[in-house]
């Protein structure tokens, strides 16, 4: 559970953002719903239709100072380039000059974040490069028939067995 001092940090910060963004493109924009109810490996995530952030409460506590200051604006971007121009490319042009003209940050597409100690159950694969991990998600989905590949040598995943 999120203390009531991060939650209240994390929204100081969107409303910094959202100020910034105001004052720099003219406008004003609709606040978001911000919720704290982020799962698996994703910092955040931004529901365009619904105008929503979602945060990883986890990661959030585990990284604070990092993810306020690149993870907020980085969801707020996505939000904000859909509000002015529509659908577009996520990581397109039009986020990336958000980010590095509006919120003067680097238009990093993921998070380095170090997810082992948040609670994240993996499955040992392996391929021709070695071992992979798969969350519980794909390894359920490959109980049910799907094949998945390696990304860097094409072959398909196969289960460790112990």
């Amino acid at each position: 559970m999120l203390s009531t001092q991060l939650q209240s940090d994390l929204l100081t910060t969107v409303e910094n953002c959202y100020a910034k963004a105001e004052s720099k493109l003219s406008r004003t924009f609709p606040r978001p719903q911000v919720l704290f109810n982020q799962r698996g490996k994703i910092a955040g995530s931004a529901l365009l239709q619904k105008n929503t952030l979602k945060f990883h409460p986890a990661i959030y506590q585990q990284n604070i100072e990092h993810f306020l200051y690149h993870v907020v604006p980085h969801e707020i971007a996505h939000l904000l380039v859909w509000q002015i121009y529509g659908k577009t490319a996520p990581h397109g042009r039009e986020w990336q000059h958000m980010m590095i003209n509006v919120f003067e940050r680097p238009p990093h597409r993921t998070h380095q974040y170090n997810i082992d100690d948040i609670g994240i159950k993996h499955f040992d694969y392996f391929c021709d490069c070695g071992e992979v991990k798969l969350t519980i998600r794909r390894h359920n989905k490959v109980l049910k028939g799907a094949i998945y590949r390696c990304r860097r040598c094409g072959n398909d995943l196969q289960i460790k067995t112990a």
